[in-house]
């Protein structure tokens, strides 16, 4: 409903009596207000049409009504109906300058129309679009349905969306971080920033959580009607959001076990991974892609649009978060395992995310866990995991009576720093957590050069090994590694 649209309905016999340019008369009219008081500010809203016939205005001061005008032109009001009749025969001159001078447009209503017609046309035009907005809404809740009922992803909800309403959308989760957009090339603020957004409209999904998500809607031209139209589709994808967390649920506490099978060599054998891994309702004859991130900290913010990542780029995904490790499984990529790898790796460049696939076998799967929950705590952004770790070897290693063996190695060594209050085993393990660098290895022992060959010398001495070959480092390197195994 607009201005131009009262004058151009023939029923009304609105005459414009000053200059409004097109701008000025396409203001929309939300609802009309019939006062005659001389300050009826506090009764008005933005944007209504103000009803008057004069009474009590027998004024002929330019200056009332510039200032009447005035006040209606900061709220502002979207045009001034003044009907003709007892109170006032002709428009009164101090009123049309007045509104001139402050553009707002000025109707003469002649004694043939009442006000009430003219309250009744607006109050029928905005009904009719009413109806005519929840019918859209309606249309585009219904196609969202029917792509969602085909898997659709939320992308391509908000890329329906955004046909409708020509205006660029997007959620946000709880942390106000972004989740998904639609177009692309369009930049939106995250975080605290995001708050102070006024060409912004937030729609909160219904999700029946205290801190749902967010649709938001970038505000290019009036959209009053938007909201309206956006209720029914937004529960669309509410649903879809919560689909992904429903499915992670409902698997959550067999990804756990699958997680806590496969680093426990030394308690579960392959046949308990298997089993697990069957439970989790994947296929063993399908090839598996494993995602391990660090959620911890800031990072937390990226869990809901990992998780939205994750089941855009699979069909079959299944995820559990065991303290600030966040851990997927997934077969059936809707591309390819390569443009899965593409996706999750372009989410957060400071995000510590480890990404393996495919694997083929559970033997393979399970060394892939391990060295990806090893390699996602050195991680400094999303990697791709090479196909073997020592890490991983290590853990494999320690289940099969490695790890005892490398205690009986390093037990002279101990006892050693024991009985004669030296530091050989922390020099060994620094020595050789800096690649076997002498320089960095003196300057964090805070040691001579000569202090540290010294002790080396020691070390080959008591352990029975030469510490200048591959063997002889790599064993030590094992050795320490399979003593210090972190349980996971």
């Amino acid at each position: 409903m607009r201005v131009v649209d009262l004058l151009t309905d023939p029923s009304l016999e609105l005459r414009l009596e000053t200059p409004s340019g097109q701008r000025r008369l396409e203001q929309p009219v939300v609802r009309c207000a019939p006062v005659e008081h001389l300050d009826p500010t506090p009764y008005l809203d933005p944007d209504v049409l103000l009803l008057t016939s004069g009474i009590g205005m027998n004024f002929t001061e330019q200056t009332i009504w510039d200032g009447y005008v005035e006040r209606l032109a900061r709220v502002p009001v979207s045009a001034v109906a003044f009907a003709l009749g007892p109170a006032h025969r002709v428009l009164p001159a101090g009123l049309v300058r007045a509104c001139a001078a402050n553009d707002v447009p000025l109707l003469e209503v002649p004694t043939t129309v009442p006000l009430h017609k003219i309250d009744k046309f607006v109050e029928d035009c905005l009904q009719a679009e009413q109806l005519e907005q929840f019918d859209v809404g309606w249309k585009l809740a219904d196609e969202c349905a029917r792509l969602a009922s085909q898997g659709a992803e939320i992308t391509t909800l908000l890329a329906t969306i955004y046909e409708t309403i020509k205006q660029p959308v997007a959620v946000y989760d709880a942390f106000d971080s972004l989740i998904s957009q639609y177009p692309e090339t369009v930049t939106w603020r995250t975080g605290s920033a995001r708050t102070a957004s006024p060409e912004v409209l937030n729609v909160p999904l219904p999700m029946g959580l205290r801190n749902p998500c967010q649709l938001a809607v970038r505000l290019l031209h009036s959209t009053r009607e938007i909201e309206r139209m956006l209720a029914p589709v937004s529960s669309i994808l509410a649903l879809q959001l919560n689909r992904s967390v429903t499915v992670d649920a409902s698997s959550r506490q067999d990804m756990l076990r699958f997680v806590n099978h496969c680093v426990g060599w030394s308690d579960f054998t392959r046949s308990d991974v298997a089993h697990a891994f069957q439970e989790l309702g994947l296929s063993r004859r399908t090839e598996t892609s494993l995602t391990v991130a660090s959620m911890g900290g800031e990072h937390a913010a990226n869990a809901w649009k990992l998780r939205v990542a994750l089941h855009e780029a699979f069909h079959d995904v299944r995820v559990a978060e065991l303290d600030d490790d966040f851990i997927a499984l997934a077969q059936l990529p809707r591309e390819s395992f390569e443009a899965a790898a593409r996706q999750l790796l372009q989410l957060d460049p400071q995000l510590p995310l480890v990404y393996r696939g495919p694997t083929r076998t559970i033997d393979e799967l399970r060394i892939s866990m391990v060295h990806a929950l090893d390699l996602v705590r050195h991680a400094e952004g999303p990697i791709i995991a090479p196909p073997l770790g020592l890490g991983a070897v290590v853990a494999a290693a320690a289940g099969r009576g490695a790890r005892e063996s490398a205690e009986a190695f390093l037990a002279p060594l101990v006892e050693h720093d024991e009985t004669r209050a030296t530091e050989l085993m922390p020099t060994l393990r620094t020595w050789l957590r800096n690649d076997t660098a002498p320089s960095r290895t003196c300057e964090e022992l805070f040691i001579h050069r000569n202090s540290l060959s010294y002790r080396l010398r020691r070390i080959e001495e008591i352990l029975g090994l030469s510490l200048d070959t591959l063997d002889g480092k790599a064993t030590c390197l094992m050795a320490l590694r399979l003593v210090e195994l972190e349980p996971y």
